[in-house]
């Protein structure tokens, strides 16, 4: 007889279990924090080599001043420069060395506003410190206020109360640069999202690629719903002829495709349009595949009884086959829905005109000639993906029975 195991023996096993797994679990998770971490950093975190793990935007040290400064501006929580305002930053230096010189940016420089011009700049010397008052001489209000700062490398130490974008060395002095002194809480830890969220047309991109993507999974359900039900429950000569023939489409390449569906699509006049997002990909050999192997799952006897009663095989699809395989459409349409949008090879080579590009698409208009705009881009991309991780929330119950009843791993 085999002996038991200690009780000390089997807590070192789980405990060892329970490192393992959390150890993989964190693995998994640093893409998204990262992401996440970068979507909130200002450019020069983003891209200085040296990784930083806490941005400066969540560290509530800086949210007073970040509240105060876009209280001046316009609003406590998302800031802005109204007409008349003004917006004065302290910078300590504890002495009265050189005085420091402001400047706007102007045009083409990045972070500038040209509205932002007519901003008159005062700087006084007082308990310690340097306030430089920025007013609003201008009729319009507007949402940034970019600054730059020059202050001279004599002065032993500095601080400003709101922690700059970037810091850099310009001879005699550090340049001090703000993306918007006037940002408030939220526009100051959220600054890259509401920037992205400016930059690109993205209500237009996200209305694309959902239109298309639920069109692509009602669509492609109806369809794979009625041929997987014939090639489950109807006889036919040639019918397992006919499945195998479906299946081998599985072994031909997408990328094949692409150039034949391009000229065909070309010639139907259909490019540039939803009909060449979403025609193409209504049948799926995938779902054919996977509602097929539910229908085969169910009892015979449902469908012998309901051919007594008199039902059409239309019947025995819509009242037996469809309410007891949600599980395996429900798990098809994640997989479609996933696919769908988060395609980019595809909108790419058929559509040309900014209204028609997709979410995924839009992500390219942080990337330039000039370089990458990190923060943005990151920004855009976790609001791309959340309402992903939404709805596989919401449908996790259901996405977990349809793979484990249908054996896909």
């Amino acid at each position: 007889m085999r002996p038991k195991p200690l009780r000390w023996q089997a807590l070192l096993g789980q405990a060892a279990l329970y490192a393992v797994l959390i150890t993989g679990s964190v693995v998994m998770a640093f893409p998204f924090y990262w992401m996440l971490a970068t979507s909130l950093k200002s450019p020069q975190e983003a891209q200085q080599a040296v990784p930083v793990w806490v941005p400066e935007r969540l560290k509530p040290a800086n949210w007073a001043a970040a509240a105060r400064l876009g209280a001046q501006g316009g609003s406590m929580w998302w800031g802005g420069y109204r007409a008349g305002r003004s917006v004065v930053l302290r910078i300590y230096t504890g002495e009265k060395g050189l005085e420091p010189v402001v400047t706007i940016p102007t045009p083409p420089a990045a972070f500038s506003d040209p509205r932002a011009d007519n901003t008159r700049v005062e700087t006084t010397f007082k308990d310690g410190r340097w306030e430089i008052a920025l007013t609003n001489g201008g009729q319009g209000s507007f949402r940034l206020l970019p600054v730059r700062v020059y202050i001279a490398k004599s002065y032993r130490e500095f601080h400003p109360e709101l922690q700059p974008d970037s810091v850099s060395s310009r001879g005699d002095n550090w340049e001090l640069s703000w993306s918007n002194l006037a940002p408030g809480v939220l526009g100051y830890v959220f600054h890259n999202f509401r920037e992205a969220w400016y930059a690109a047309p993205f209500g237009r991109y996200f209305f694309n690629s959902f239109f298309t993507a639920l069109t692509q999974v009602l669509g492609g359900l109806f369809i794979a719903a009625m041929a997987a039900f014939a090639l489950a429950r109807i006889p036919f000569p040639g019918k397992e002829f006919v499945f195998g023939l479906i299946i081998a489409t599985l072994m031909i390449p997408g990328e094949v495709l692409l150039i034949p569906n391009y000229i065909l699509l070309s010639r139907l006049g259909w490019l540039d349009s939803y009909y060449a997002l979403i025609v193409p990909w209504l049948a799926s050999v995938f779902g054919i595949f996977l509602l097929r192997q539910f229908y085969l799952s169910l009892p015979q006897d449902l469908f012998d009884a309901a051919r007594i009663d008199g039902a059409t095989y239309w019947t025995q699809l819509w009242r037996i086959a469809l309410p007891l395989s949600v599980p395996g459409m429900v798990t098809y349409g994640i997989f479609t829905f996933l696919g769908a949008y988060n395609a980019l090879l595809w909108p790419l080579i058929v559509t040309n005109s900014p209204e028609m590009r997709t979410i995924q698409l839009g992500l390219q208009s942080f990337i330039g000639e000039a370089g990458s705009d990190y923060g943005g881009l990151m920004a855009a991309s976790t609001l791309s993906i959340l309402p992903i991780v939404l709805g596989y929330f919401l449908a996790q119950k259901q996405f977990v029975q349809g793979v484990a009843r249908s054996g896909i791993k």
